[in-house]
């Protein structure tokens, strides 16, 4: 119980806050400058930058681990032998993959191993996708889990579908400034939605727990 406490609440909300923080840390170092313009001052959601993408890469590889064991962990609270939990095991481990694609994306700068850097990002949400179908559909037939932490992985896993629709239909970002944008901004919300979405289930899971701890 010690260990699932750890790694279901406490560990996803430090890695959450530290992705935040991180990300805020960057818009504050960034001195200015996007792919089409070099010359621009000041933070925008479309920019690169070498401290800038230090600081999202690192707060990708914290998350990445931190995710990983969380759905390792999710995985034990599904030990019966029943097509729901066979679905929730199947959505778990798909998110423990992407987690480690996300680990991935971290540690290859798409200025430096663009080839992988897409290879992990588009197995990533893939991964991710099948972790909100499997999940939402899991906990609506779970009656340990209220309806409303089903309902926040149904979310994810809509948001999810749109952003791979992105990753395969989305025009190249060095067209325009548009295609930039378009292309960044989605990147960085599909990010801030999965990050938002761990931290609301953790507070499913500490529901979960206490129960158990009250039985």
């Amino acid at each position: 119980m010690r260990h699932q406490h750890l790694f279901l609440i406490k560990l996803p909300r430090v890695a959450c806050i530290l992705f935040i923080l991180l990300f805020i840390l960057a818009m504050i170092m960034y001195a200015g400058g996007t792919l089409n313009n070099p010359e621009s001052i000041g933070y925008s959601f479309s920019s690169e930058n070498i401290i800038s993408a230090i600081m999202f890469n690192l707060s990708l590889i914290i998350c990445g681990l931190s995710f990983a064991a969380y759905f390792f962990y999710f995985t034990k609270l599904f030990n019966e032998n029943t097509l729901i939990n066979i679905l929730a095991m199947v959505g778990s481990f798909a998110g423990v993959i992407g987690s480690i694609c996300f680990i991935g994306v971290g540690l290859t700068p798409h200025n430096l191993f663009l080839d992988l850097h897409i290879v992990f990002v588009n197995w990533a949400f893939r991964f991710f996708l099948v972790t909100g179908i499997m999940l939402s559909i899991a906990l609506y037939k779970d009656k340990r889990f209220e309806n409303q932490f089903a309902n926040g992985y149904l979310i994810f896993a809509i948001f999810t579908f749109l952003y791979v629709l992105v990753l395969e239909l989305a025009p190249d970002p060095k067209i325009s400034d548009f295609a930039l944008v378009f292309n960044v901004v989605s990147q960085k919300f599909i990010v801030f939605t999965f990050i938002l979405s761990i931290l609301y289930q953790t507070a499913g899971n500490s529901k979960l727990l206490a129960n158990h701890s009250n039985e």
